[in-house]
């Protein structure tokens, strides 16, 4: 084959080729080019969703806010951004500068730092012995701070200017954020064709700070999650929820940024839309919520008078549907010494308390599972004295209690025998009461299928439980069992008591509408929890919570005193002896629709008067539930 035949069948080739790619792909290929060559940006974040109540009433709100933008125009000299950022000192508010920015804004003051550098280095990087950062890091390391002394003045335009500066150049670079109408009329009659203004949301709180930590906030993507983020597809800029509510549902808040296409003079033509993001409806009732935090309020107040409850700072409650799981108010309340309030809900994944004796319901599940409880037996109601432990008894004398009227009248000595029995051994005087780690185990982990000392699975982030205690005695085995020993938070002790409710179903608590959804169930004969569930019955009717509701709202629950300690003078000791008061509670006896909470931590620091909180609450808050 000649050579000419040869460049005959390879031009033949190449024609049919491009032929094929011109007509047959050349849309195809068009469209990979596109890609390749176009590039296409988001937009700053898109407004969330708003947060309701169940009732529709809007909790959490956008408000449109203005904001100077600085856009970069092509070829744009340094003299000309420095004469933007000084147009503009007039309206920075706040902002700090780094001493980064101090060094940078220096070398563009002073010839770009080339006097810092030796001949002999510029000959080593003309060698290519050190590097081009070599030589900025010696420029930055020379500068000294006596330079860095800037006016006030100065620091503004430095912070304006670094902001113009930083990320890519298509990126729009808020300058100033929320200025008012006649601020953002007056910059723009400047005619800066690099600045616009920029409508961006901003969260808005129609019933002020109730519940405000609840909700959580929203700002920069932390540090620590960046990657994460950016796997999901964010910019490092974007602003997402940090906390709360606003963090656990943020892929439900978030919204869709608009999408823009670079031009070559780093223009944009918007491609797409934003879209706001979905609205999340909670099961919380605000005009029960506000009634319920201003009942605490209230009460709180009237506590603080007393002299017994100086040492008395804060209280919280829950009120939920114990069939579901759903919490319809949740409130935490701190009283100032001024007499002003602050809101503290969001402490109630947290803080925690020794609930005493309202935990008695798990008590004794343990009690029936370890048979050392005899269904109906009555015994007389004492004090047990252990070998080299003081006497411990119930508040009084009780006279003869079982099962059932020992929860009734809130027995210790019941509640101590049992736990005795628990660990196969017989209560006699001054005995020497020897237990291990399973012994304590046993009642932790009845405790914990109940709720007590193990998450709720709440729908909020960075939930935490109680102090378990370290220390194995039989003398704080007893303490354990009547909840004087390990701590436990109010969203716990909220679970707990909905799981009496449900006779062992242990749900998941949602502060937003979702399914329901078990955790557990508590595996106790249904038998035993008639047992359990009538002795929360006579609680209040008839027993140590005999006036805490009225008598045909059929009311069962559990109340707890507790001793403690306070840190008067915070100095880290804790120096006072206090009493805590909580009640836990469900009606109506059969198919609950209501449960509710409340602890009032350090209420009393005497031993013959207790401000009547928790009964306060529980009447004024049932009452109002039905419509009272």
């Amino acid at each position: 084959m000649n050579l000419k035949t040869i460049v005959t069948i390879f031009f033949t080739i190449f024609l049919s080729v491009l032929l094929n790619i011109n007509f047959n792909h050349h849309d195809e290929y068009a469209q990979a080019l596109k890609i390749k060559t176009e590039s296409i940006v988001s937009g700053s974040s898109a407004p969330r969703g708003r947060i309701l109540d169940r009732n529709g009433k809007v909790l959490v709100d956008n408000v449109g806010v203005l904001n100077i933008v600085y856009h970069k125009k092509p070829n744009i000299k340094v003299e000309e951004e420095l004469e933007i950022a000084k147009s503009l000192v007039d309206y920075v508010k706040d902002y700090k500068v780094s001493e980064k920015m101090l060094k940078n804004y220096y070398l563009i003051k002073h010839n770009n730092g080339d006097d810092l550098i030796t001949d002999e280095e510029y000959r080593l990087l003309d060698e290519r012995k050190i590097s081009n950062e070599d030589i900025l890091n010696y420029k930055l390391e020379r500068i000294k701070d006596s330079d860095l002394e800037y006016t006030e003045y100065e620091k503004k335009i430095i912070y304006l200017y670094s902001i113009m500066n930083d990320g890519y150049y298509y990126q729009d670079k808020y300058l100033l954020k929320e200025v008012s109408e006649e601020e953002a009329l007056k910059i723009m009659e400047q005619n800066y064709d690099s600045l616009r203004i920029v409508v961006s949301s901003k969260r808005v709180y129609p019933y002020g700070d109730t519940l405000k930590d609840i909700f959580g906030s929203i700002g920069s993507i932390p540090k620590e999650d960046s990657k994460d983020y950016v796997e999901k597809g964010y910019s490092l800029e974007d602003v997402v929820g940090i906390s709360g509510l606003e963090k656990t549902y943020e892929e439900t808040l978030k919204g869709k940024k608009a999408t823009y296409l670079v031009n070559s003079d780093y223009s944009l033509d918007l491609v797409s839309e934003e879209e706001k993001g979905n609205d999340l409806v909670l099961n919380i009732d605000i005009d029960l919520q506000l009634k319920l935090e201003n009942t605490l309020k209230e009460e709180l107040a009237l506590a603080r008078k007393k002299k017994q409850s100086v040492y008395f700072h804060d209280a919280y409650s829950i009120i939920g549907e114990p069939l579901t799981g759903n919490i319809l108010a949740m409130s935490g309340v701190l009283i100032n010494d001024d007499g002003s309030f602050k809101e503290i809900s969001g402490t109630m994944l947290s803080s925690s308390f020794t609930m005493g004796s309202v935990v008695k319901g798990a008590s004794s599940t343990v009690g029936y599972m370890t048979n050392a409880i005899t269904v109906g037996k009555k015994i007389l109601d004492s004090c047990v004295k252990l070998y080299y432990e003081p006497a411990k008894c119930s508040y009084k004398r009780l006279g003869y209690v079982d099962d059932i009227t020992a929860l009734k009248t809130s027995s210790n000595y019941f509640q101590f025998i049992t736990a005795i029995n628990s660990t196969g051994n017989s209560y006699h005087y001054n005995m020497k009461f020897e237990v291990n780690e399973d012994n304590f185990k046993t009642y932790r982990d009845t405790f914990a299928s109940y709720g007590l000392g193990s998450l709720t699975s709440i729908d909020l982030p960075n939930e935490k439980i109680g102090m378990i205690g370290k220390t194995v005695s039989g003398d704080l085995l007893l303490n354990l069992a009547i909840g004087q020993y390990d701590t436990y938070t109010p969203v716990e002790l909220f679970q707990y008591i909905n799981t009496i409710a449900n006779r062992g179903k242990r749900l998941k608590l949602n502060i937003a509408q979702n399914d329901v959804e078990l955790l557990n169930e508590v595996p106790l004969e249904q038998g035993y929890y008639d047992r359990i569930l009538e002795g929360f019955y006579e609680v209040f009717h008839g027993g140590t919570a005999s006036s805490y509701a009225k008598e045909e709202l059929q009311v069962s629950g559990k109340t707890g005193t507790s001793e403690t300690f306070y840190d008067n003078n915070k100095d880290g000791v804790v120096d006072i002896e206090t009493i805590n008061s909580t009640l836990a509670l469900f009606y109506p006896r059969e198919n609950p629709k209501y449960s509710m909470v409340i602890i009032a931590p350090n209420i009393t620091n005497s031993d013959t008067y207790t401000y009547p909180f928790t009964k306060n609450i529980s009447l004024k808050m049932t009452n109002y539930l039905e419509g009272e």
